[in-house]
């Protein structure tokens, strides 16, 4: 076996956390000690920081960087401007129940919308005043469906 394929044996071991102390010291002393090319840089880059002992990083390469929280005054403009949109959508939802309402005070007779009854060759078509003969003609309709539906029922038996 080669220098080389040791040493990759005993990087795949170190990485796997299967080595030795002595085994460790040998990858430090060879990735030091060796023009390791390309391939491995960044493993003589790593085992170089370990051999130092896990040095921190100097403040002056990587600045400190402080983790994001909401700073109190931009977490009360949050707070103002969520309960601005809260008014606003209430607003809106009352506005439409009320628009909805006021527009349809006579729901029940805006289902006619476009109905007409020919009585004595005149036409009517003011839904206010043939409501009462529709709802008639709707029930005598619904007693007609019932006995169509009670006359298949007995021809089916």
């Amino acid at each position: 076996m080669t220098q080389k394929e040791h040493i990759k044996q005993l990087v795949e071991s170190f990485l796997d956390g299967r080595t030795t102390n002595a085994e460790e010291r040998e990858l430090y002393a060879w990735f030091r000690s060796n023009d390791v090319g390309e391939e491995w840089a960044e493993l003589k880059a790593m085992f170089a920081w370990y051999e130092a002992g896990m040095p921190e990083e100097k403040e002056a390469e990587t600045p400190h960087i402080e983790p994001l929280r909401p700073r109190p005054e931009r977490r009360g403009l949050w707070i103002a401007v969520g309960a601005v949109a809260g008014v606003a959508a209430s607003v809106v939802v009352a506005l439409t129940v009320w628009l909805t309402f006021d527009n349809n005070q006579h729901d029940d007779l805006s289902i006619y919308a476009g109905s007409y009854i020919v009585d004595g060759g005149v036409r009517y078509d003011n839904i206010e005043d043939i409501e009462s003969d529709i709802e008639a003609l709707l029930e005598r309709a619904e007693l007609i469906e019932q006995s169509a539906d009670e006359l298949i029922a007995w021809a089916q038996l």
